[in-house]
């Protein structure tokens, strides 16, 4: 074992001391704003291992590229092993895909992150009309391609009422629930039956509201002109990191290469996600625990007509825990002053929630 990785062990040892030691005294809850492109799990692993290192941490970007080799598919993930026993929960799972905020909890902690699993949150998210997957979102294959060209912003806002309340809402089946001991998501990517029917839950949706409705340009019969219709609302700018990743890579559109680029069924949708003149909507959906955007766009789609996937999501809140003012970025990680500042930052947010 080399020096320097001797340092490292040493340094997440002490680390995973002083942390815990600021968790009896802070509540041990603290907010992050988790980008896109990283599961949760993957996130925390970052943190275990590299909190405490300062400088001597792992650059998050290569973190991010290594967690991206092991996702890949049919492979089974296995993470090498570190020597710290910190323990880091969260509150309710994002999607790989998805961003901000993300509470945690340290050591004592995690005891508390039962309220925030059951606790109302806040989402923002961008849907894409006329294109259903079988992940309900951009990562998944095409199931049914439909002709969004008549859907009006009348129709959504009609349509919305619907399913603000008590709703019964089936989870993705590319989803973390758990059937006879496996994950939906273990099923599907393996190709294995599932055993049981997926049944639908009963989940709280508090609001919704329609922020911005990008219709469909068409062009009119026998002309060569494109038939405007009318946008509705303004579009709410997402954060950087989320613009940068949703527009670049594997999501960019290459005029001249896709020019004529159709979506058909069996087509992986992020491929279209930035298609020009696509029709999309954006939301900001307000919501208890248990809450799938995903099933609620794809539901949305059916209920229009034309089918409907989820692109883009960012989580703006977390009870009282707002995006932005209450969360670290990734850069903070490696700092232990810098999580425990955070922690008791949270734990004087949620004094003054109760208060």
């Amino acid at each position: 074992m080399s020096f320097m990785q001797v340092t490292r062990d040493t340094l997440r040892v002490q680390a995973s001391a002083k942390l815990a030691a600021a968790a009896v005294t802070t509540g041990g809850l603290f907010a992050v704003n988790k980008p896109p492109g990283i599961s949760c799990t993957g996130f925390i692993d970052y943190i275990k291992r590299n909190a405490g290192l300062g400088e001597r941490a792992i650059s998050f970007s290569d973190h991010f590229e290594m967690e991206k080799q092991l996702r890949k598919p049919g492979k089974k993930i296995y993470r090498k092993k570190y020597h710290t026993n910190l323990r880091i929960g969260h509150a309710g799972t994002l999607d790989v895909e998805a961003a901000g905020v993300l509470v945690l909890g340290v050591e004592s902690g995690c005891k508390l992150l039962g309220d925030y699993l059951k606790g109302e949150k806040s989402y923002m998210a961008t849907g894409r009309l006329g294109l259903a997957t079988d992940s309900y979102d951009a990562e998944g294959k095409i199931t049914h391609v439909g002709d969004a060209s008549g859907v009006t912003s009348d129709m959504i806002l009609r349509t919305i009422p619907r399913f603000i309340g008590d709703i019964e809402q089936t989870p993705p089946l590319y989803s973390a629930i758990r059937i006879d001991g496996k994950r939906l998501y273990e099923y599907m990517r393996s190709g294995e039956p599932i055993p049981v029917k997926v049944k639908p839950r009963k989940v709280h949706i508090s609001d919704i509201k329609l922020l911005h409705y990008k219709p469909q340009q068409q062009k009119e019969q026998g002309s060569t002109g494109v038939l405007e219709q009318a946008v509705y609302g303004k579009r709410v700018v997402l954060p950087p990191e989320c613009v940068e990743y949703f527009t670049g890579g594997r999501f960019a559109w290459d005029e001249k290469s896709s020019e004529n680029k159709v979506p058909c069924v069996g087509d992986y949708m992020y491929s279209f996600l930035n298609q020009p003149n696509a029709p999309t909507i954006q939301l900001l959906v307000r919501s208890g625990g248990g809450v799938y955007i995903r099933s609620l766009i794809h539901n949305m789609g059916e209920a229009l007509g034309c089918g409907a996937s989820m692109a883009m999501l960012v989580r703006t809140s977390q009870g009282p825990l707002r995006l932005g003012r209450d969360t670290i970025d990734v850069q903070d990680l490696p700092y232990i002053a810098k999580i425990t500042e955070a922690m008791r930052r949270t734990q004087a947010c949620l004094d003054e929630s109760t208060s």
